[in-house]
């Protein structure tokens, strides 16, 4: 049993969320040391507002984590499972328990390293604070799902709202936040706290634009699961997409404007927080440039069954080269060139709205 629920919730969830898992590592262990880390403990165990941003990050991933399992539990291809709600309570919860602890392991690997330290200082307060939310978490999660499962069908209270229509450029967003919530939440503000730390942190006349850079390589591998996730919708909602009379070039030009709405937000942070000595015609060139890449990232995945085996490889060893060729004073404006000349090759290679017959 335990077998068939990692093939069916945990290895599925670091699968689909294994770019923007794989870029907060990147960030937690190659940027910071184990001194920072402990720095910062120390001072979040003695801060009650750096404590509660703490746990507001872990009850975000906790509710991405059992929306997740929520959603697996009504794909059509997991309805046998419905018969797990035959076994004894106790066994279940015990089940779920082993489900929701594998998926919470980056949580329970750093709140286990925030009671040592406040149990090496001293500081109960923080160490019941940790301890109860983290418990609290785990198993509000194991109640809501097991309560998913029970209720396959809950009953809603429907509010009547004006029917409005809904142009094509907002499909897969209004899709995006109201089916999966937690998704744009945390792959937004990851990105956004990321790009305003990174201008933030040299704030002078001095500042190595090479930093703007490799914040912007981080930005684009968290918004890795995005051109996933708009292949998946186009797949399963607009099946007659690729039937209607479009180009590859109207089609480009479509996906072009979705990915410049979803991007937006991070030309608005990087126009406010930019160093004084970063032009603005700079700040938009850089904003180009993740979009050709983005682009060019979904022209690579889409209408394709991404090998999760692959998947974490290819981003790491996009990540390395990357940071490399940064640090090799490649300019912006030739990351700008490849990245859309990439997506123009590519697209017309593998002729961009045509899905690959199975």
């Amino acid at each position: 049993m335990l077998s068939l629920v990692n093939r069916l919730f945990v290895r599925p969830f670091y699968a689909q969320h294994a770019g923007t898992l794989l870029v907060v590592m990147l960030l937690a262990a190659g940027f910071m040391r184990a001194s920072d880390h402990e720095a910062l403990i120390d001072a979040a165990l003695g801060s009650p507002v750096l404590l509660g941003f703490f746990m507001a990050l872990w009850g975000l991933y906790t509710l991405k984590i059992t929306a997740f399992i929520r959603s697996q539990l009504s794909a059509p291809d997991h309805l046998f499972f419905s018969a797990f709600r035959l076994f004894a309570n106790p066994l279940r919860g015990l089940i779920w328990l082993w489900v929701i602890g594998n998926l919470l392991i980056p949580i329970l690997g750093y709140a286990g390293w925030m009671l040592f330290r406040a149990a090496r200082f001293a500081q109960w307060p923080a160490f019941y604070a940790i301890a109860t939310v983290v418990t609290g978490l785990a198993g509000a999660s194991v109640v809501w799902v097991d309560y998913r499962l029970r209720h396959p069908s809950p009953a809603r209270l429907r509010l009547p709202l004006p029917a409005l229509p809904v142009p094509y450029l907002l499909f897969f967003p209004t899709y995006w936040l109201r089916k999966e919530p937690a998704s744009p939440a945390l792959t937004k503000v990851s990105s956004g706290l990321l790009l305003v730390g990174v201008c933030l942190l040299y704030p002078t006349d001095d500042y190595d634009q090479r930093l703007l850079l490799l914040g912007l390589l981080l930005a684009v591998l968290f918004h890795a699961a995005v051109s996933r996730q708009v292949s998946e919708f186009d797949q399963h909602y607009l099946l007659l997409l690729d039937n209607l009379p479009y180009s590859v070039w109207q089609r480009l030009i479509q996906y072009l404007a979705l990915y410049a709405l979803i991007w937006l937000p991070e030309l608005a942070l990087l126009l406010r927080h930019c160093p004084e000595a970063v032009s603005e015609q700079y700040v938009l060139l850089l904003w180009l440039t993740g979009l050709g890449w983005l682009l060019f990232m979904h022209t690579m995945v889409y209408g394709r069954q991404v090998n999760p085996d692959r998947w974490l490889p290819c981003l790491f060893a996009a990540f390395v080269i990357g940071l490399l060729a940064i640090m090799a004073h490649i300019p912006a404006s030739v990351w700008c060139a490849l990245g859309w000349g990439a997506t123009i090759v590519v697209s017309r290679f593998r002729r961009l709205p045509l899905r690959v017959a199975s």
